[in-house]
């Protein structure tokens, strides 16, 4: 992160979580990618400017695209919002929106991260909730983090074996580092996430409980109606593929068991890059590229003929489905929760 020119540590507290920042950057710790740590150093660099209204702010435009749709969600006038927008601006010390289009639109670099925002809004008002919650009428309730691709699919179904406990459950998407930063920081109670034979080991296994609820496989598809241009372009010794960033889990799956085997094929050309599994689908139906899809989300499409599975030439990836908390857990409606995984588990 850049720092504003004229920025000089005030007070000691100024200085610590810049220190924080360097050592787990210098340490490549996926302690990191907690939210919660970065607000903290974003709040303490800026002198604890960055406030949950700015947040939602820039939220409020990406979902509604414009400032006009914006502010008139936000229930502010246009001239008051447009100055919310510019004071958040010179707070960071940077431009947020490209101002040459029309209507203006975010600029590259805060759509990537908006999922982040997303979560540190409602992660800020569900803690505010429980703050409010004096008579404890929320403790009835459970988080789970599932990463985007398990939540579509078998999320439901393992949430439906808890059901008759009478429990309310806040479900939390997101990529499988973020899941397990959640687990860590107490900020969900259980996670389901993906793993592979041979993979890099879970980040904080040692301080996790982890069992086994399930497998899927990470399969090849493409539109069905597309096939001729996708043999066209194997004829020239080329691959379109949709690619997952490296930084993610399954862009490391990508490149470590599947890239490495197309090299008979040609050239693998990515063609698109996204950390989205749902957006690569939709990709996949257009005969963009090929994309590699856990099995449950592509399912339907394959049974209803839009979508083809290649795995008969193509390489497929198995892929464990677990369940993860950690080993020190000590409410008991997370534990009445967990022992009905881990039957789910022994059903496997």
């Amino acid at each position: 992160m850049a720092k504003p020119v004229s920025w000089k540590p005030r007070e000691m507290h100024d200085v610590i979580p810049i220190s924080l920042l360097v050592i787990c950057r210098t340490l490549n710790l996926w302690l990191f990618k907690c939210q919660y740590i970065q607000l903290i150093c974003i709040k303490r660099i800026f002198g604890g400017g960055m406030r949950l209204e700015w947040i939602d702010d820039i939220l409020a435009v990406a979902e509604h695209g414009s400032f006009q749709a914006a502010c008139e969600k936000r229930n502010v006038s246009q001239p008051a919002f447009s100055r919310r927008i510019r004071q958040i601006e010179l707070a960071l010390g940077v431009a947020l929106f490209d101002r040459s289009a029309r209507p203006a639109r975010l600029s590259a670099h805060v759509n990537d991260q908006l999922d982040r925002m997303r979560e540190l809004s409602a992660g800020l008002r569900d803690l505010t909730g429980a703050l409010r919650d004096t008579e404890g009428t929320r403790r009835r309730r459970i988080v789970i983090a599932s990463q985007h691709a398990i939540a579509a699919t078998s999320t439901p179904e393992i949430i439906g074996r808890f059901a008759d406990l009478d429990i309310d459950t806040r479900l939390r998407s997101a990529n499988r580092d973020d899941c397990l930063a959640q687990i860590m920081t107490r900020r969900a109670d259980i996670a389901f996430i993906h793993d592979v034979a041979g993979a890099q080991e879970i980040p904080g296994s040692d301080f996790l409980e982890i069992v086994q609820i399930g497998t899927e496989a990470l399969i090849p598809v493409y539109a069905s109606d597309h096939l001729q241009a996708l043999n066209q372009s194997y004829e020239k010794g080329e691959l379109p593929v949709i690619a997952y960033p490296a930084d993610v889990f399954l862009g490391q799956v990508q490149r470590r068991f599947v890239f490495p085997r197309l090299t008979r094929l040609g050239r693998v050309r990515p063609r698109l890059e996204t950390a989205l599994t749902l957006a690569a689908l939709e990709f996949a139906r257009t005969g963009f590229a090929v994309a590699w899809i856990p099995e449950p989300l592509a399912r339907a499409e394959i049974a209803g003929g839009r979508l083809v599975n290649l795995s008969s030439t193509l390489p497929s990836i198995t892929m464990t489905l677990i369940a993860a908390r950690l080993n020190d857990t000590v409410s008991p409606l997370a534990g009445d929760v967990w022992e009905r995984i881990r039957a789910l588990a022994q059903d496997v």
